[in-house]
């Protein structure tokens, strides 16, 4: 059986409901084509871990004929599940217990916007997560753009009282693990893509196969 297990935590791309803070820079729909395209390059990455590695989509869609279409073209090797109701840090908890429930070992979850994400952090996260109870991949505005955790129950460190979109989440989460004593992985900080100057740093990455 394979042991590990990857989550893309996504909203579904629709025209003003995704990627917002693009605008007004770009329109509606060029914003949600950003984001199709974020996906598609993280879809691609995961296909190159699949082997070792089970793939989870955790999605959040708006219209259910616009998710339906949607899921209908995601890759086969994608597993797809609705996140929950409720604060971010409540849904990202969700989703990793949804899959910890299924008996894997070690589950990495990951946001939607990180084209320099590759299947190379994945692996490293993996093994990071065989010495550590936490591994957290920071970003540049204050962020992370991966929380993995082991067998450990997450809510806790998630759901709780972080301010989120704000530049304190990570140091706000380190402090609630370690006051828990867990140890704590940061990987190398990567650039998301919330604002029109993140997506032009980013654009090559988001074309690369």
């Amino acid at each position: 059986m394979i042991e590990d297990a990857y989550i893309i935590f996504s909203k579904i791309p629709e025209a003003g409901y995704v990627k917002t803070r693009l605008e007004p820079d770009l329109s509606a729909i060029e914003a949600s084509n950003i984001q199709s395209l974020m996906l598609d390059k993280l879809f691609r990455v995961s296909r190159q871990v699949k082997a070792s590695t089970d793939i989870f989509l955790a999605y959040q869609g708006h219209d259910d004929a616009v998710t339906a279409e949607f899921l209908d073209n995601v890759p086969d090797w994608i597993h797809c599940f609705p996140q929950v109701d409720g604060s971010l840090g409540l849904k990202m908890s969700r989703a990793i217990e949804v899959v910890q429930n299924q008996g894997y070992k070690r589950v990495i979850l990951t946001g939607s916007d990180i084209p320099q994400l590759t299947s190379n952090a994945i692996a490293d996260a993996k093994n990071e997560l065989l010495d550590h109870d936490v591994v957290l991949g920071p970003s540049y505005d204050g962020g992370y753009y991966m929380f993995g955790a082991g067998q450990l129950s997450v809510e806790e460190f998630l759901d709780a009282d972080i301010s989120w979109s704000t530049a304190s989440v990570l140091d706000t989460t380190i402090k609630l693990l370690q006051d828990e004593g867990k140890t704590v992985k940061l990987l190398p900080k990567l650039l998301d893509v919330d604002f029109k100057a993140d997506l032009d740093k980013n654009i090559e990455f988001i074309k690369e196969n």
